[in-house]
């Protein structure tokens, strides 16, 4: 952060005092909690580039950035920025902790009792930007069911989305989280096996080489049948 003290200071963007400090904030040498950066750094500096940065980099390791130290020192208007985004790297329940996590920190701020009524007055609209119909209904039944942050009308709407068809229309959000951004694509060792795959007990191998990243979605390992 003090690179960017520095260019601020003697008005040096161009320079390569700034690249420098972009370069570092990259995740090529910094360890600081990019949630920590972007609130309020990057707002106090009024900077952009560092603002899409840090959430870029949210987007690619969130569950880092909201189980590191710092998380529950951002300020509400970062929280409901992260919230809102829907490139989020992690699943709605983690997500739902990491909230409640923060608001119990935030209620000791203003010095109010840890009940859930606290918590979701602190909280605010950002309760409004948690994904329930994201979970699982175990995922819900276990957690924010039973956290007493939801009202019993709202606790009732999610089950009724969970359970019925067609489902109802909730007050929270049900767009997923498209983490995974781009084409999905299928590949196969074999197309179609039409008798028994002769298989010599030698190493079997397959090696496959792209020109972009890739993420990993699901995989089957299939074996010889005795």
């Amino acid at each position: 952060m003090a690179y960017i003290f520095l260019t601020k200071i003697y008005f040096c963007h161009q320079n390569w005092l700034f690249a420098e400090a972009l370069r570092v904030l990259d995740g090529k040498g910094s360890k600081t909690n990019p949630l920590v950066l972007f609130a309020p750094q990057a707002r106090l500096f009024d900077e952009p580039q560092l603002a899409s940065l840090c959430l870029e980099n949210i987007d690619k390791n969130t569950s880092d950035a909201i189980n590191a130290e710092g998380f529950t020192d951002i300020d509400l208007d970062t929280l409901m920025a992260v919230l809102e985004r829907d490139t989020l790297g992690i699943r709605e329940i983690r997500l739902f902790n990491a909230v409640v996590r923060w608001a119990e920190a935030e209620c000791q701020r203003q010095q109010l009792q840890l009940t859930p009524e606290n918590k979701r007055k602190v909280l605010g609209k950002a309760l409004s930007l948690i994904r329930f119909p994201l979970m699982t209904i175990e995922e819900f039944a276990a957690g924010p069911a039973q956290s007493g942050i939801l009202t019993d009308r709202e606790v009732v709407s999610l089950f009724l989305h969970f359970t019925v068809n067609p489902k109802p229309r909730v007050e929270f959000i049900d767009r997923p989280r498209c983490c995974l951004r781009g084409k999905e694509c299928s590949i196969n060792r074999f197309q179609q096996v039409e008798s028994r795959w002769g298989y010599s007990g030698t190493s079997d191998r397959i090696r496959y080489c792209f020109c972009t990243g890739l993420f990993p979605i699901q995989f089957s390992l299939l074996s010889h049948v005795q």
